[in-house]
């Protein structure tokens, strides 16, 4: 268990969540008011699914319309992840999740920060608040499977717009998608368009954070989407509307950071996106998970917390997160399954088959319920055979005592 990982440690209750609140946001900068928009565009761009050669290929299976699809939180190659991979570059640094993410039809994680080639520097040596993964990070990326990644956040421009046009070029490389970044302001706010079993996902990414000051005023603003209270929701709908599009799904970046409850910002934001029509939106950048809310059955998934980041020493929640594993139907609200799993150095390591499992569960399920509450709520299932336990709306009365651990 992470040092300082305890019930008594961890900021659970309302008075510790309410002081964290008032502590306000670590670094970065929220848009103050709404500016401006920039036309989102609703083009779809269909991703070719991967195949493998055969002698004799089998036929094709008839569509399903029906896909899973993983998000995991925040990924960072940079400091001693990207050192790392600078002496290794083939090392698979996702092959303790690899079940997990062999589970889906998808996968997807927010990319914290560019990759790029700085001469073996993937920290500034003036701040430790700017860093670079190096382009083996795309590679990376590759080899375990992901599709999508969002590249919409506070640390998209840390090495400048070099080495965010040279992020989207490594990504291109390998043939991993992103959202929310592109070479012009069209390219930037246009969603990514992915096929699956016969079924369309279209994905919005935008960030409310930008470490540079306010993003609308920067020049970045010409290439990362940023969320815009107004042009999110009116994105959100003009997807609707298309009848090609089975389910639209939003990245939302933002928030306070080691805060478990999300901001009321925050809330505005995501909520208005599954008003104007998203099926589900996946929030990350507190660096902690946040709580799960359903609205009109949908779910809002606050934060994910870290996904491939050291734990920070003085926050123990960051050393505890989880991958969603999204069920998407056509016509069908999302189903979801909270798959968790503890920072072990830089390794993901999920609870299944672990000595002392149900302690990690039970921990874990009993304060994400906790923090749910601020937000509506979330019933828990029990978990299965790999650790992943269900998510649904609540009950009338449900209770943090209710659910037993374990299978």
């Amino acid at each position: 268990m992470p040092a300082g990982l305890s019930s008594e440690a961890v900021p659970h209750r309302p008075l510790a969540i309410a002081a964290l609140l008032l502590a306000g946001c670590s670094k970065g900068r929220q848009e103050p008011s709404p500016a401006p928009s920039a036309t989102a565009s609703a083009t779809a761009v269909a991703a070719a699914p991967s195949a493998i050669a055969s002698a004799e290929p089998a036929p094709p299976a008839a569509p399903t319309g029906e896909v899973t699809l993983l998000a995991g939180g925040d990924v960072s190659f940079g400091r001693v992840i990207g050192q790392i991979l600078l002496k290794e570059p083939e090392r698979d640094l996702f092959a303790t999740i690899a079940p997990l993410l062999g589970s889906a039809d998808l996968r997807f994680c927010n990319l914290e920060g560019p990759v790029s080639d700085q001469k073996g520097e993937t920290e500034s040596p003036d701040n430790v608040l700017i860093f670079t993964g190096p382009p083996a990070g795309a590679d990376a990326l590759a080899r375990a499977g992901f599709d999508v990644v969002s590249t919409a956040n506070n640390h998209a421009w840390d090495y400048g717009k070099k080495a965010l046009f040279e992020t989207m070029d490594n990504l291109d490389r390998v043939h991993v998608r992103y959202v929310g970044t592109g070479k012009d302001r069209d390219a930037a706010y246009r969603p990514v368009v992915l096929e699956r079993n016969g079924l369309k996902i279209a994905l919005l990414a935008v960030t409310d954070i930008w470490n540079q000051g306010v993003l609308s005023k920067h020049p970045g603003a010409e290439y990362v989407a940023r969320a815009d209270p107004d042009t999110l929701p009116r994105a959100v709908r003009a997807l609707r509307e298309d009848a090609s599009i089975d389910v639209v799904a939003v990245s939302y970046h933002g928030g306070c950071e080691y805060v478990h409850e999300p901001i009321t910002r925050t809330k505005e934001i995501l909520r208005a996106a599954i008003d104007a029509g998203a099926d589900i939106v996946i929030g990350h950048h507190p660096h902690v998970i946040q709580g799960v809310e359903w609205r009109g059955g949908k779910p809002i998934l606050y934060s994910l917390g870290n996904f491939l980041m050291r734990m920070h020493s003085n926050h123990p929640w960051t050393g505890m997160s989880y991958l969603a594993r999204i069920h998407l139907r056509r016509g069908a609200a999302p189903t979801v399954e909270a798959c968790p799993f503890r920072v072990h150095g830089i390794e993901p390591l999920t609870f299944a088959d672990r000595p002392n499992r149900e302690l990690y569960e039970r921990q874990f399920f009993d304060h994400l319920t906790l923090i749910s509450k601020a937000v509506g709520g979330t019933d828990i299932g029990p978990t299965g055979d790999d650790g992943c336990a269900p998510l649904t709306p609540p009950a009338r009365a449900p209770t943090v005592a209710a659910r037993a651990p374990g299978r």
